[in-house]
């Protein structure tokens, strides 16, 4: 088994998960690993006190195994340090959250890792969380447990008062937005799902944040991400998704660009195949409002042609009852201003005007207030 070290500088001072967003940064660079020895006091898995936020698959009795963007698994105790013990099917990359603030990168390797989240905190209570950086394609984690300090105790997690899902493709997962220019190709340690639009809007508004996103898929025809919708581990088909165990109350649908990649799509099929989605979404969720968004790849004909389609998807289902259906234009990224991510991705510049945009529209359409940070 290995076990590895994450050094960081950690900040002491509870806060509350939803801290609204300043402007977005890379997260901190990492430093070598070095060998660490388990703490005393074990905390498994299952226990009712560890909070997970995203899709995971309960049927190995070691623990659950995830692989969305994003899933994250968060501890509240009184104590002073804190480590996790994962196991990663290849390298993997995991952004540390402790007491609201980023504190840093871990980066697993292949096989079990035993690994430091906090050192040398105050003896107080705090909060930390463990959120998956890359998308599922990286490969399959497996989270084993966490251990304490010796005569530390376990607390409720503070929970966000709103929850929201983000379906996307490559712009949500946040393909490149940690790469220097376009002219980087993909690489797992450039892609930071704490660090997308979709995340950074549930921050400052407050909300547990799933994104269920893979790079290259499409709403229609073929490669779509509805094939993979029911999944809890999109790799494995026979992971079905409980839905009844989170409900969303917001959900924004982000899939168009490679649609429109090559071709446009037909215009009869392709909202229809979107319309059928959304109801199928619908059903899973009767109450949530649901943003159809596009951007901020697009541009020119296709991206009017797109709007046109949006327009037509909005009115059928608002002509069937459904009334609790938004659009909403993320724009197009602005190379010139803000640069490019990898690949001509969105950079972190862009995903934090996308998460403004976001966030305005669930406070001028729910009257959700910005989260602020405890005393």
């Amino acid at each position: 088994m290995k076990r590895w070290l994450l050094g960081i500088g950690l900040v002491a001072g509870l806060a509350v998960m939803g801290v609204r967003a300043a402007e977005p940064q890379p997260a901190a660079a990492q430093p070598a690993p070095v060998a660490v020895k388990a703490l005393p006091m074990e905390i498994k898995p299952l226990d009712a006190k560890v909070f997970y936020t995203g899709r995971f698959d309960l049927r190995d009795a070691k623990g659950p195994k995830f692989q969305w963007s994003h899933s994250m698994v968060t501890l509240r105790f009184r104590g002073t340090d804190l480590q996790v013990k994962l196991a990663d099917s290849k390298e993997n990359f995991y952004q540390v959250i402790v007491d609201g603030k980023d504190a840093g990168v871990l980066t697993t390797t292949k096989g079990d890792n035993v690994l430091d989240l906090a050192r040398g905190l105050k003896d107080d209570e705090h909060q930390v969380s463990l959120v998956r950086r890359t998308e599922a394609f990286v490969g399959t984690s497996q989270f084993l447990g966490f251990y304490l300090n010796a005569g530390g105790s376990l607390l409720e997690p503070v929970r966000p008062a709103h929850k929201i899902e983000v379906i996307g493709d490559s712009i949500s997962c946040g393909y490149g937005n940690e790469s220097k220019n376009e002219k980087e190709h993909y690489a797992p340690k450039t892609e930071n799902a704490y660090m997308t639009y979709g995340a950074l809007a549930a921050r400052t508004v407050n909300a547990e944040y799933v994104c269920i996103a893979w790079s290259g898929k499409k709403m229609s025809p073929d490669n779509t991400l509805p094939e993979l919708y029911d999944l809890t581990l999109p790799q494995d088909k026979s992971s079905s998704w409980d839905f009844s165990k989170w409900t969303p109350d917001v959900v924004l649908i982000n899939l168009a660009t490679n649609d429109f990649g090559k071709v446009t799509p037909d215009p009869e099929k392709w909202p229809a195949d979107y319309v059928a989605f959304v109801q199928r979404v619908r059903k899973n969720y009767p109450n949530a409002m649901i943003y159809l968004a596009s951007g901020t790849m697009m541009y020119g004909a296709k991206l009017a042609t797109l709007k046109e389609y949006m327009d037509r998807i909005q009115k059928e289902l608002t002509s069937k009852g459904d009334t609790k259906i938004r659009v909403i234009h993320f724009g197009t990224q602005n190379q010139q201003r803000d640069g490019l991510g990898g690949d001509w991705h969105p950079n972190l510049k862009t995903h934090g005007l996308m998460a403004k945009k976001f966030a305005d529209a669930l406070q001028a359409d729910l009257g959700w207030a910005p989260a602020t940070a405890a005393p």
